[in-house]
This record gives structure tokens, sequence and C-alpha cells, in this order.
């Protein structure tokens, strides 16, 4: 049963989902209430939950703790900036939550975690209405600043999707009418949100964590169905009645997006253009920058393998290939930074930081789809599946770790959803959210 430091830590968790993109300057100090309350809750057996959930924990915890190393290690030895240190703060902060038995014992992240994520999804959107029709920017960026170079918008779009994610598992997974309309709901409200920022990485994000999604509960459907035969209680007709109503419902997220996309068509249709013109020597796009940082940060990797140029130093990276020469054509580059996290992990940290990075975004996946295939599945699986899947997409073509606000959102909710989805050791052949 959980006890009232727990409910307390999963109510901050649902009020970080809440306010994440709708109100200004809380996000990261209701993260913070959350692990530490959730931390002081599960102090005096965090050694014997730690041990108990490591197995489960490690295809995020053991990759993560390499990553962050790579970081503190070059901190000490002057090579990256101290100012890393809140992000390597952040990361051993969730990950020793993670490894606490709090988010397993906090109850039904159907309670309210994901109407939570639902509802910010709505307050998300309705401010990126405001901004796009009542301030006429082009693309909403919230509260998440912006400059000469750019906005948030980026940022905004990619947690914008992520909230429509969470809402979308709650459609799949609530056992009332209402959970159900409000995730609907909110999974309306992030793709609209999403299609408003144009961000194509959050397209792709999402994208990804759907299909990986449809690919989980098919592997669900196929594990029912093998078990039928051994629980003739189990209605073979009833098995099909559910897979039918979840295809049903990744065929309409899908049309959500595929609308999303339309509205940002300009966008996609000048991908190719922009390209030939990278092809040409003309780096004055947004795809040629991207092609160019790409290039740019391979070249970076394969200059430095072992070591990488350290983090924060892309900058300078980027004027020493301009003076070699390594760079050209008509522009110049115009961003410090690689705009994808893996390229910037290689680029930054050599082959071994650009593994572990791979590995914490991939092996959660992985493990999460072997889960469920053995019928272990929860809403907290699904939940933690589309979150580290969405997040493996957003940093295809993005930094994840350039903001502490995507920082916080990658550790903190990977961390929590992934050890609320631990199966208890008891579980049930057919144990999952739809059996309820």
């Amino acid at each position: 049963m959980p006890g009232r430091l727990d409910l307390v830590a999963q109510a901050f968790v649902a009020l970080y989902l809440a306010t994440l993109l709708a109100v200004p300057g809380v996000s990261t100090s209701l993260a913070a209430l959350a692990c530490l309350t959730a931390l002081a809750a599960g102090f005096h057996q965090w050694r014997g939950d730690a041990r108990a959930g490591l197995s489960h924990m490690a295809v995020l915890a053991v990759p993560a703790t390499f990553y962050l190393l790579h970081v503190l290690l070059q901190m000490l030895l002057g090579v990256a900036s101290t100012r890393l240190g809140s992000h390597v703060l952040i990361g051993l902060l969730c990950l020793a939550v993670g490894l606490s038995g709090v988010p397993d014992r906090s109850g039904d992240v159907r309670r309210w975690i994901l109407p939570a994520a639902a509802v910010g999804a709505v307050g998300t959107c309705l401010l990126a209405l405001y901004q796009f029709w009542f301030l006429g920017y082009l693309r909403p960026y919230g509260w998440l600043g912006g400059g000469p170079l750019g906005n948030g918008a980026i940022k905004f779009g990619d947690l914008a999707a992520l909230q429509a994610l969470l809402a979308f598992v709650l459609v799949l997974t609530g056992t009332r009418r209402f959970d159900r309309l409000l995730g609907l709901a909110g999974l309306f409200s992030g793709v609209l949100a999403l299609a408003l920022t144009q961000t194509r990485g959050g397209v792709l994000g999402f994208l990804i964590a759907v299909g990986v999604l449809g690919l989980a509960l098919a592997l669900r459907r196929a594990h029912r169905e093998a078990a039928v035969a051994a629980l003739p209680s189990v209605s073979p007709g009833t098995v099909r009645t559910r897979w039918g109503t979840s295809a049903a419902m990744l065929i309409f997220a899908l049309v959500l997006l595929l609308s999303a996309a339309f509205f940002m068509q300009d966008r996609f249709a000048a991908i190719g253009p922009q390209v030939q013109r990278f092809l040409d020597g003309d780096l004055n796009s947004e795809v040629g920058q991207r092609l160019a940082l790409w290039q740019a940060a391979l070249r970076a990797g394969l200059h430095e393998p072992l070591t990488g140029i350290g983090f924060g130093r892309f900058p300078e990276e980027l004027a020493r290939q301009t003076a070699t020469g390594q760079l050209s054509g008509t522009g110049r580059i115009l961003y410090g930074q690689a705009h994808s996290e893996y390229l910037a992990a290689f680029s930054q940290a050599g082959v071994t930081g650009f593994l572990a990075l791979l590995l914490m975004f991939i092996a959660p996946v992985v493990a999460l789809l072997r889960q469920i295939r053995r019928g272990q599945g929860s809403p907290a699986a699904y939940a933690a599946l589309v979150s580290a899947a969405a997040f493996s997409g957003f940093a295809l073509t993005d930094d994840m770790f350039d903001r502490q606000i995507t920082v916080i959102a990658f550790f903190f909710l990977n961390a929590w959803f992934l050890r609320a989805a631990m199966p208890p050791a008891a579980a049930g052949p057919l144990r999952g959210p739809l059996h309820r």
C-alpha cells in the first residue's frame, strides 16, 4: 500500500505534467519536489528497493550513469563547463528516484498522472492557440523564450507531443468513460499544439512512439491468443474485440498526426529543394544548416573518436573545421550545436559516449517490448514505452540536453515510468491494462 509521502510524490508528478508547458517557471520546482519527496518516502528502504529493482532499471540506469560519468570526467579535467554539473545532478537525482520503490508503490498512473498529462496538453494547446491567433507568432513557443537565431518552438512541440502520447495511453487503458474522453481531448490538443509549432522532429518522434506502441499491442494480442487455450473462461471474441478497438485508436492517432503534417506541408515540402541547395553548396536554409552541422559533428567524432572534442566545445570545432577548409559552401554556420543528440554525443564524448547515449534511448524500448510480449503490460509500461520511444525520435533532429526543461523531462519521466512499470514477481500470464 502506498504511504502518504508516496501519494504526495505522485501528486507532484501529476502537477509537473499538468503545468509543464502551460504555466511558466514551475516545472523545474515541481520536478525537484517530486524527486525529493520520493527520496524521503523511500529513504529507509532505498537500498533494498534499489537492489530489488536494479535488474529492471538497468536498461536506463547503467547507460545513463556511464553517459553522466563522461560529463563529470570532462568537467573534472576542465574540458567541459562546470555549468553542466546541473545536468549531472538532475540525472543522478532522477535515477535515484527510479531505483527507489516509490514509483511502483504510488498507485495506478491512470489515477492522477496520465489524466494530468491530458490536462496539461489542453493547457499547452490553449497557450499555443493564443500565441498563434492573438499574438501572431508564426511558431508558438510558450514560455520557452526566443532569440535572433530561433526560439523554443522545437522543445515546445516535442513536449506537447509527449503530453499527447501520455494522454493516448489513457485512452487505451482507461477504465472510465470520463478518463477516455479526457485522454482524447489531451491527444487532440497535444497534436494540435505540435502542428502549430511546426516541429518536424516532434512529428517524427510521435510517429515512432505510435509505431512502437502498435507493435507492443500486437505482441500483447499474440500472447493473449496463445493463452486463451489455457484459460477457457477468456472468450476469443473478447480478445478480437479489444484488439479491434486498440487498432482503431491507433489509426485515429495516425490520422491526427497526418492532419498535423498536412498543416505543416510547406515545411515538409521545403526539405527537397533545401537539400538540393545544400548539395549545390548553399548553406542558407534550415535543412542546409542541419546537414552542414551533422557533417561537422560526424567529422569531429572521427577526428577524436576516443575522447570526443568535449561537451560545449562544438563552436570551437566549427571554427577549426572552417580554418582547415573542411567546412565550405556559400553562407556560414549559424548554430553552435549539432542539432542531433546522437551526433552531439559522438562528437563531444567519442564512441563510448555515443554508445552510452544510444543505449540510454533504445534499451528501455527493447526491454519494455519484451516485457509486454511476456504478458506483463500495464498502463505504466505503455507510458514508459511511448516516453522512451518519443525521446529517441526527438533526439534524431535536435539536441535534447541543451535545455534544462528537456533534460529534466527525459531523466525524470523515463525513470519514474520505467520503475512504475516494474512487474510484480507473481504477475499472472494475462496481467495487462485492458483485462480490468
